[in-house]
């Protein structure tokens, strides 16, 4: 089952990473002198191009998809893999790059159209086919979908200083406190009913004077 944790069908999307998709339209566009050149969604990228952004938010989609709760998308863990790439997994960019590419051109195969360009339910069977290692010119499929599909759950609840979880919307889907710095009670066999709160730092030490 491609969907991992919420209900729903897979979502929409689009490719690209540096190195990655087509290498002549990413160095046109790396030389664009525009500032919003690399924007999606309001915020500035850091690792991906919008291409790959949209490519990676439309996966997310599918993953973790917006039912009657909020989904990947609205936790921006499309942010949070971009940071990282940028990043902690700086080493892994190739990686995404092949996949995306393999994806894509399996997606063109096996529909005519852009993984983007397809619907939820081709999205999904182009998805199985990734977690499933049944797309030719991607060996290791099965192996970068757990580890996409581990980026995107990251995403969602990860601490937010890291870009993705925004509002803590992925603490608030779990009931997760947060970074508390301590409890009230003990909460033993009870629900923790505390709005949760994101790390800003150890607590500053009160002024003397």
């Amino acid at each position: 089952m491609v969907c991992a944790t919420q209900q729903g069908s897979l979502g929409e999307l689009t490719l690209d990473f540096c190195p990655l998709y087509e290498q002549k339209t990413c160095k046109n566009f790396m030389k664009s002198k525009s500032p919003l050149a690399r924007e999606y969604r309001g915020e500035r990228l850091q690792a991906l191009s919008l291409r790959q952004a949209r490519f990676i938010d439309a996966i997310a989609a599918r993953i973790f998809p917006t039912t009657d709760t909020p989904g990947a998308v609205e936790a921006e863990a499309v942010f949070y893999i971009d940071r990282a790439l940028a990043g902690a997994y700086a080493h892994l960019r190739s990686q995404y790059a092949r996949a995306l590419r393999a994806l894509d051109k399996a997606a063109r195969g096996k529909f005519g159209a852009a993984f983007v360009k397809l619907g939820g339910e081709q999205q999904d069977s182009i998805l199985a086919d990734l977690e499933s290692g049944n797309i030719a010119a991607l060996p290791n499929g099965a192996e970068f979908f757990e580890l996409l599909r581990s980026h995107v759950l990251e995403g969602v609840f990860g601490e937010p200083n890291y870009g993705g979880n925004k509002d803590m919307i992925g603490w608030k889907l779990v009931g997760f406190p947060g970074q508390q710095w301590g409890y009230p009670e003990t909460y033993i066999n009870k629900k923790v009913d505390l709005a949760p709160v994101v790390w800003e730092g150890l607590p500053k030490k009160p002024d003397p004077s």
